[in-house]
């Protein structure tokens, strides 16, 4: 039998924390969940009480990063799992010997793989690894650009998510609007496109919006409130979502 591996989840959304802790109980037997986290003082008090093997890191946490809090620790004595939408953060990760670096939303397969290199047999092949060749796949994963496919009238169109600027409701349609491309229609609704390209840094602006977080270029204040996107169009922000906004966008 598999030894036990006694896990930490760090994230500050709740949902995302619920969605390792699924993953982990269907395809993850050997990992026993210690605890979670998802501010700052509540991570450093878990880490330091609990003593897990292995602690999953979301990489944005509100208006700082995960290594804003490691660089405070005193010693690292857990293996390390990053997690996060954005891949950009995976060379500041190899640093501290992480295991892997998983981008939402997490590929079950990819989480066994990464799961199976934390186990103590495993330990004994690690000196065995080639640094070299290990930072040469990270560096391959973190240039690969996500795509999503979505079919019209057409047919099925392979596109880059990063192109995405923002997506607009049409009742039961979603409209996509894309960098320097013509718009795609398709036969989905707004609240399952958002359920897919959330985790890349998309947010719901507004029950007809949902935006891309990169391409936004200027947050207005006036007028009850708009984002100006990078394609110079207006789109309102809905009073209820001003606030998540804000954090998202780092507002000072």
């Amino acid at each position: 039998m598999d030894q036990t591996l006694k896990c930490f989840i760090i994230d500050d959304e709740k949902k995302a924390r619920e969605n390792i802790s699924l993953l982990l109980s269907t395809y993850c037997p050997q990992v026993e969940i210690i605890g979670e986290a998802g501010d700052k003082k509540s991570i450093l008090e878990g880490l330091s009480s609990l003593n897990p093997d292995v602690v999953f890191l979301d990489v944005q946490l509100g208006s700082i990063t995960i290594f804003d809090i490691l660089d405070e620790l005193e010693e690292i004595d857990f293996k390390i799992i990053f997690v996060s939408a954005f891949n950009q953060y995976a060379v500041d990760g190899y640093k501290y010997n992480a295991l892997g670096y998983l981008l939402k939303p997490i590929d079950p397969k990819l989480l066994v793989e990464v799961i199976d290199k934390a186990s103590p047999l495993q330990e004994k092949n690690e000196d065995k690894e080639d640094p070299i060749a290990s930072f040469n796949q990270l560096y391959a994963k973190i240039h690969e650009v996500p795509k999503i496919s979505i079919t019209d009238s057409k047919g099925t169109h392979v596109i880059k998510i990063p192109s995405v600027l923002y997506c607009i409701s049409n009742g039961n349609y979603t409209t996509f609007i894309r960098k320097n491309e013509k718009e795609i229609v398709i036969s989905k609704n707004l609240k399952y496109i958002e359920s897919k390209l959330q985790p890349f840094g998309f947010f719901r602006i507004h029950r007809s919006y949902l935006i891309n977080l990169d391409h936004v270029n200027t947050l207005v204040k006036e007028q009850g409130g708009y984002v100006v996107m990078s394609n110079e169009k207006s789109l309102p922000i809905a009073r209820d979502s001003k606030k998540e906004l804000y954090q998202k966008l780092n507002v000072i």
